[in-house]
């Protein structure tokens, strides 16, 4: 049974059918079924690779590629590309090798525009950053890793999300990370989730509650790496 509905996948034609540029989706998936201590099972692996899967002829701009961190391929990969878990999603342009727009969890729910917005982004549309934020961003003085706490459910998170995606697109300085908490319980543990959206700032050197401005983001991160330089 197909995730997108006729109307859901002629919309998503509509709107990646003038894409200038060819986007690549990378996704990690596990067909492992073994459990072992601090590995969490991978609920929506093939749900995540079916609705990835339903995209791509949608437009002949996108392009899937597809890994399996149960073969030695995919663990290569997975080390190469520093992937910690499945299923994970990386976006990026054909033929780059950048790896800092990312999804750890189903881009479902509200989330789902934040994908299409990314895809966007990349295939035509740009960041849409000021030059003084690009400039600020790419003259940090160590790499910031912004991971958006979410659930598909969050009506304010894609904001979050896509303020991290385009801080990561406009800089190799920032690696954005949505992460879907429900299906990461313990990293949401860890980082003391209680509230989405939640941006974690390079592993809790500093935090974003909420749907904030471009200009919070970057206040925050410039914090973070001041507390850890």
């Amino acid at each position: 049974m197909p995730l997108l509905g006729e109307q859901e996948q002629q919309i998503v034609k509509e709107r990646l059918g003038n894409l200038t540029r060819d986007v690549e989706m990378v996704l990690f998936t596990d067909s492992s079924t073994v459990i072992a201590p601090g590995k969490e099972p991978c609920i929506y692996c093939k749900e995540t690779e079916q609705l990835l899967r339903e995209i791509e002829p949608l437009s002949d701009k996108v392009h899937l590629v597809v890994y399996d961190l149960a073969t030695e391929e995919g663990k290569q990969k997975a080390e190469e590309m520093k992937v910690e878990a499945a299923p994970t999603i990386i976006l990026r342009e054909k033929g780059s090798d950048a790896v800092n727009i990312r999804y750890r969890g189903i881009p479902a729910g509200y989330e789902f525009a934040s994908l299409l917005e990314d895809i966007e982004m990349i295939g035509r549309d740009g960041h849409g950053l000021p030059d003084e934020v690009v400039k600020e961003l790419n003259e940090l003085p160590q790499d910031v890793i912004l991971q958006v706490f979410v659930t598909p459910t969050c009506p304010y998170c894609p904001q979050a999300v896509r303020t991290s995606h385009r801080f990561a697109y406009a800089s190799p300085k920032v690696m954005g990370e949505m992460i879907e908490a429900q299906e990461f319980p313990a990293l949401a543990d860890k980082y003391h989730i209680h509230g989405v959206p939640d941006t974690v700032i390079n592993h809790g050197a500093q935090r974003i509650l909420g749907a904030q401005p471009v200009s919070a983001f970057l206040d925050a991160i410039k914090k973070a790496v001041s507390t850890t330089a």
